[in-house]
């Protein structure tokens, strides 16, 4: 469950996320849409506390992001798909992921499945 309740996030005077509420059930796929600067980023910064919030609460699975312990093997968060190195393949990435989580390689595949991602798609 992800939980955001009045998420206000403000830089001097100027608000890039103001008074934002949503909640996403446990299985269920959630678009986040707006135009550039409508604060997609920084509300998902703040949800896994790479930013905090002016004012408002989040929480992932029932805490706040900060009180989950080893919160990597329970969330997973791509905010600027620059991130990722251009030449690595996508389930390269989840492997070198898995690798530093502590996780069993085996589970990429299980993640590539259940998101419906074949071989091809992955590579």
């Amino acid at each position: 469950m992800i939980e955001a309740n009045s998420l206000t996030k403000r830089y001097g005077a100027r608000a890039a996320v103001q008074d934002v509420s949503f909640s996403c059930a446990p299985g269920t796929v959630t678009g986040f849409l707006g135009p550039n600067g409508a604060g997609k980023s920084t509300t998902l910064k703040m949800l896994c506390g790479l930013a905090h919030p002016t004012s408002g609460t989040s929480t992932l699975l029932g805490r706040p992001f900060n009180q989950i312990p080893n919160p990597g093997r329970h969330v997973g968060v791509l905010i600027d798909a620059s991130a990722a190195h251009s030449g690595r393949r996508g389930r390269e990435t989840l492997a070198l992921s898995a690798q530093l989580l502590g996780v069993s390689d085996s589970r990429v595949d299980e993640m590539l499945q259940l998101v419906g991602l074949d071989k091809a798609a992955a590579n």
